[in-house]
């Protein structure tokens, strides 16, 4: 792939034959992949993405959509970094972290937690909506002073990369199931997935 390539978490950049992998890379079956959204760059035999372009520098803000990685969740909250985004040429940037709040329906239980196409579809409250490394496609709804409150309802937010909890390979959605399924081990998992899961290029679509 070339230099300034704009890539997503879980996109294919090299092999380990043309490359050793470097920032915010990871190796997986003797290929290099992104773990951040950001360009490719290439220097002294190894590849690494670079968060960032130096374009014009904006603040993202209520309404953008985003995309980020989950770092904790505390059941009640969830906490997602999110990452830079390149738009035309300006570049978006966090000042604090998101967190996903679990919806309550009037201040009740656990709410729906919309899957794949079938957002009327209710989870059940052991059932994650995201779990921790999990890389979301989300709409901030509210920028508090603290934090960005996100949402994930709707078919084209969501997890859109995610790992197997169990041999840390990447998951694959499957379509028949409604569920992701672990590429080396068969072990399956559910979470609240985008219609964009696997589907980098259609991500970057998102933010040209």
């Amino acid at each position: 792939m070339q230099d300034d390539t704009l890539v997503v978490p879980g996109e294919r950049i090299a092999t380990e034959e043309e490359f050793q992998p470097g920032r915010n890379t990871y190796t997986e079956g003797g290929a290099i992949y992104s773990s951040t959204f950001g360009t490719v760059k290439s220097a002294e035999g190894a590849v690494s993405v670079q968060p960032g372009t130096g374009r014009e520098i904006k603040i993202i803000d209520k309404g953008m959509t985003v995309i980020g990685t989950v770092t904790d969740d505390m059941k009640s909250v969830i906490f997602v970094e999110i990452d830079a985004i390149n738009i035309g040429k300006k570049e978006y940037l966090a000042l604090k972290d998101g967190k996903i709040l679990p919806p309550r329906p009037n201040g009740g239980a656990r709410a729906p937690m919309g899957r794949r196409g079938a957002d009327n579809k209710f989870y059940e409250a052991k059932e994650k909506m995201c779990g921790v490394g999990d890389t979301v496609l989300a709409k901030v709804l509210f920028n508090d002073k603290d934090s960005y409150t996100l949402g994930i309802l709707g078919e084209p937010f969501g997890v859109v990369f995610a790992k197997c909890g169990k041999c840390g390979e990447e998951m694959n959605w499957n379509q028949e199931r409604h569920i992701l399924v672990c590429s080396s081990c068969g072990s399956a998992e559910r979470r609240k997935v985008s219609v964009f899961y696997g589907q980098p290029e259609k991500i970057k679509a998102l933010f040209a």
